[in-house]
């Protein structure tokens, strides 16, 4: 490794209290017409998924203050894994390694811009973080580290059977964070739209 970082990796954040292999990549900065500090910080986690565009837009409709708060959305992208290694045999998968995250990260960071030019800049103090890690722990970290007030987050509409086999974010943020989760859900007439 060498002793100066490139500006690209000047931009990422690796925080050594955070879980390993964690990064932390602010995306979207606050308009500069934002210079108060805001009585409120907002998380909101968002994907690509229905559940989370109509949580991020309950929050906007619902719960936000443009005027005194700090919206800080955060999406959480896989770890790539590499496969195992049998035997002797050795195949080098680097390169697919690094199209794989950098495609994983194109597609983080332009999610978070397109949430946040949802809503006009100068009106709403916006800010963007790109995660990368187990999406329960980043989040739950994120959320402490930023001294959010509150974390808004989709419900993936997951059935009981589901929820208990693959676990839940939501589920497993609401009993962890000190902080309240908030997790908005579609009432029946919504779902039909």
């Amino acid at each position: 490794m060498s002793a100066t970082a490139t500006p690209a990796a000047a931009a990422v954040t690796q925080d050594q209290n955070a879980t390993p292999n964690a990064i932390h990549e602010d995306v979207v900065h606050p308009h500069e017409d934002h210079t108060v500090t805001p009585t409120r910080v907002v998380a909101i986690a968002v994907d690509a998924s229905k559940f989370s565009e109509y949580a991020f837009d309950w929050a906007i409709q619902n719960l936000v203050r443009a005027e005194t708060d700090q919206i800080v959305l955060m999406n959480v992208r896989p770890t790539v894994s590499l496969p195992a290694v049998y035997g002797t045999l050795y195949v080098d998968f680097s390169k697919e390694f690094e199209a794989i995250e950098a495609a994983n990260k194109k597609e983080s960071h332009d999610l978070l811009r397109a949430y946040a030019n949802k809503l006009p800049s100068h009106k709403y103090n916006i800010r963007g973080v790109a995660l990368r890690g187990d999406a329960r722990d980043e989040l739950a970290y994120k959320v402490e580290d930023i001294k959010a007030d509150m974390l808004v987050i989709g419900s993936r509409g997951l059935s009981g059977f589901k929820r208990a086999f693959l676990g839940s974010v939501s589920e497993y943020l609401i009993h962890h964070l000190k902080v309240p989760v908030i997790v908005p859900r579609p009432s029946e007439a919504e779902k039909a739209i």
